[in-house]
């Protein structure tokens, strides 16, 4: 399910199709949330760097793309993120959207949510049964959250993931999350799920670095009664971190969560993935708390996992635009470590 799914309000279309026929969904864009991630069914992020259960999508024999561009992300709907053998069923409320990189078995065009609600009354008549397949995808997940949960363990420095395990003890399903771009925010995306329409969002396939303080401040607008959480590195914080300005004069009370590596994280490590070594990467252990605090905001340096916990209760609960500048260590995430493959490799797996 992509963006156009989230415009036309498919939510509970979608639910009804996916609980009638019990086939396995997931999400992306736009329509993060629009089924919560918590749903049996649901399996979460499509993103094959991040999500181990997307790898899977290569063995499916039917793939139904709902107000899904057939874009870099989905791999074009071409070999190796989607067999070659597989039937393409494409839904979409621009004609000019179907088929665009592949050929399709069925193109539909119309609004997501009437076309998902004709499907579910038309398979309502029939009988379903699970599919042998759900538990390799329930494996996978399962796997994946293990593995994260793992990382960080008994290191010096703390680990991304260390900071967004205990964001998630924080969490709501009304909160807001907006991630920038970069490898911090990659553990991040991987980890914390998305439970509610309009409550997730990320860089674009454009991957407009900088994007998270902006968006979080107009989330804050739209939904002043949620909290909202803004995800960046260190890097991107430096494109668009003067709008705490924004924030602070129109009183807009975001929490900005700052993963400080003293890098372009993402760079380094695919640099030295690649070519075994690194050029112009390295950044400053720059401040940025003290940069917020000066601009009228609440910042704060945090330099270890015990002074964490605090530390994101005073910024939560001060109702005021505040910054937790969090030194971490320079981590690969599964997606920079997935570019590192496919280069070595030279496959053309999508992102």
């Amino acid at each position: 399910m992509g963006s156009a799914g989230a415009y036309s309000q498919s939510g509970e279309a979608l639910e009804n199709l996916i609980e009638t026929t019990r086939v396995p969904l997931m999400t992306e864009g736009d329509a993060r949330g629009l089924v919560s991630d918590a749903h049996p069914y649901c399996y979460g992020f499509f993103d094959s760097g991040l999500n181990q259960a997307a790898k899977l999508l290569r063995e499916a024999d039917v793939v139904v793309l709902l107000g899904r561009k057939q874009d870099l992300i989905v791999g074009y709907e071409m070999a190796p993120v989607v067999s070659l053998e597989a039937t393409v069923i494409q839904i979409d409320p621009s004609e000019a959207e179907i088929g665009r990189n592949r050929g399709v078995g069925v193109g539909i065009v119309g609004d997501i949510s009437a076309v998902a609600q004709q499907l579910a009354d038309e398979a309502a008549k029939h009988s379903w049964s699970d599919l042998p397949w759900l538990k390799k995808l329930q494996l996978a997940r399962s796997a994946q959250e293990e593995t994260l949960n793992s990382l960080g363990e008994g290191d010096d420095r703390m680990h991304a993931m260390q900071v967004f395990k205990e964001v998630r003890r924080h969490l709501g399903p009304d909160d807001f999350l907006t991630f920038d771009g970069g490898d911090f925010c990659h553990f991040g995306r991987a980890y914390l799920p998305a439970l509610a329409p309009h409550r997730w969002w990320y860089v674009s396939t454009l991957g407009m670095l900088g994007s998270s303080l902006p968006t979080a401040i107009a989330a804050k607008v739209a939904y002043p009664d949620s909290r909202v959480f803004a995800f960046t590195g260190d890097g991107a914080f430096g494109f668009n971190g003067m709008e705490f300005d924004t924030a602070v004069r129109h009183n807009l009370p975001v929490v900005g969560i700052m993963g400080n590596d003293s890098a372009w994280g993402i760079d380094r490590q695919i640099q030295m993935g690649v070519y075994g070594k690194t050029v112009a990467t390295d950044l400053l252990p720059t401040r940025y708390d003290q940069v917020v605090r000066g601009l009228g905001g609440h910042g704060e340096l945090v330099e270890s996992l015990e002074e964490l916990p605090s530390a994101l209760e005073r910024a939560i609960k001060l109702e005021r635009p505040a910054l937790l500048n969090v030194q971490v260590q320079n981590a690969i995430s599964p997606r920079a470590q997935a570019a590192i493959n496919r280069w070595k490799s030279h496959n053309t797996e999508a992102f």
